[in-house]
């Protein structure tokens, strides 16, 4: 497989196996309710706490044997009603079901997945707070 026809589905794929991994987890659930409120785009009406994508970057690093990629992807968790401790505990629990993590994708599998940074700080409307939580998943075509 070339790289130009697996990194726009290995990013779409991606997207979608982490969202619906991370709405199936136990402690995301406790935290983001069932069903839990992780989404691919940022919501228009939500509910508090809730957690979006907000940026997902995708490079090439496959070798001469077989296509990989490394995707750079941002989790914005927004808090209002816990404030700063409710947020530092959804980050927590994002970032410990990404370490639990199995994805299920076609043609590719998940070699690294971790977190590489996150933070919280209070919003510009200074009610809710905003979470950053940013991920490196590396992936590599599946042998046949």
């Amino acid at each position: 497989m070339s790289a130009d026809g697996f990194l726009p589905t290995a990013e779409s794929d991606l997207l979608t196996a982490l969202v619906a991994a991370l709405k199936t987890d136990v402690g995301v659930q406790s935290v983001f309710g069932s069903p839990a409120r992780v989404f691919e785009d940022e919501p228009l009406r939500p509910a508090y706490p809730h957690a979006f994508v907000n940026a997902h970057e995708v490079t090439s690093s496959g070798s001469v044997l077989s296509d990989g990629a490394v995707h750079r992807v941002t989790l914005v968790v927004r808090s209002r009603h816990g404030g700063r401790a409710e947020a530092r505990e959804a980050l927590g629990v994002l970032r410990d079901a990404i370490e639990r993590a199995t994805f299920s994708l076609s043609g590719q599998r998940v070699v690294l997945a971790l977190a590489v940074y996150s933070d919280v700080m209070r919003s510009r409307n200074l009610r809710s707070f905003r979470g950053l939580l940013r991920l490196r998943i590396i992936t590599e075509e599946a042998p046949l």
